[in-house]
């Protein structure tokens, strides 16, 4: 095999892995992230919970903005002026 691309790139990653490591604020968030990804493996309900609450609270702040928009337009107007007027000073 004359490319050696990919394992160079496999054994940097594992070196940078381990040398992460070191850091006991990273194992910690690492050890936490692992648990909290087994609990929703075992519990895949809580994941349809969860999105189903976000879904909710989207579609409830689309309705009141939908409502703003219907019931004063120039308020809509104003916003968009000056959501225009910060997007050109960047």
């Amino acid at each position: 095999m004359n490319n050696k691309l990919i394992p160079g790139m496999l054994i940097g990653a594992a070196v940078g892995a381990a040398v992460a490591m070191i850091d006991k604020n990273t194992r910690s968030s690492v050890r936490n992230q692992v648990s909290n990804a087994n609990e929703l493996r075992k519990n895949p309900s809580d994941v349809k919970d969860k999105f189903s609450g976000i879904k909710e609270e989207v579609l409830y702040w689309k309705d009141q903005i939908e409502e703003i928009r219907r019931n004063n337009p120039e308020l809509e107007k104003a916003i968009l002026d000056t959501k225009d007027m910060l997007t050109n000073k960047k």
